[in-house]
């Protein structure tokens, strides 16, 4: 062979390798892509939608009330879960009828699934240091932490911030 067929070769792989590195790297430590199985978080997120997930939103800030997070389930850590945090280390919630109560203080949720009516209560809690408290946006379709013991998810099993659908095209945007 001549030695720029080699050379080529060599290169070609080189390149080929490369990419993968560079691929592993960024859903490692930078962005995560997800595909959601089920519809605990309509109309936000349909079952099916394929979302990216930013790994380091909370290596360099603070989890916020409303964001849409992916953690590892806290009773099932080979499963990864997305919800929205309704509460954060110090708040004290409580959901009376399906109306979210964080503080003393009822929420305006436009997020939520209307499709079908939440009656769900869920008792006065406070969050302790180093958790949050999240529920899915279709309220009686999602296990959340209303349903965990206990009611509260550590911020250890965080994997990122949820911030863009790319498939399907029609749904594509930014996740609020």
């Amino acid at each position: 062979m001549p030695r720029s067929t080699v050379r080529s070769i060599f290169e070609t792989i080189g390149i080929f390798l490369g990419a993968i590195v560079v691929a592993w790297v960024m859903q490692a430590y930078l962005i995560k892509p997800f595909q959601i199985p089920s519809e605990s978080m309509e109309p936000t997120i349909d079952p099916g939608d394929r979302i990216l997930v930013n790994r380091l939103a909370y290596r360099y800030g603070d989890i916020k009330r409303g964001d849409v997070i992916v953690f590892k389930a806290p009773n099932e850590p080979d499963t990864d879960f997305v919800k929205r945090v309704v509460a954060l280390a110090g708040d004290t919630i409580e959901v009376k009828r399906g109306q979210v109560i964080v503080n003393g203080e009822p929420q305006v949720e436009n997020f939520i699934s209307r499709a079908t009516v939440d009656v769900s209560n869920f008792p006065a809690t406070k969050i302790p240091e180093g958790n949050v408290f999240v529920m899915g946006d279709n309220r009686t379709n999602s296990q959340d932490a209303r349903f965990w013991k206990p009611p509260w998810l550590p911020v250890e099993n965080v994997i990122g911030k949820a911030f863009f659908t790319y498939w399907p095209p029609g749904r594509m945007g930014m996740v609020n």
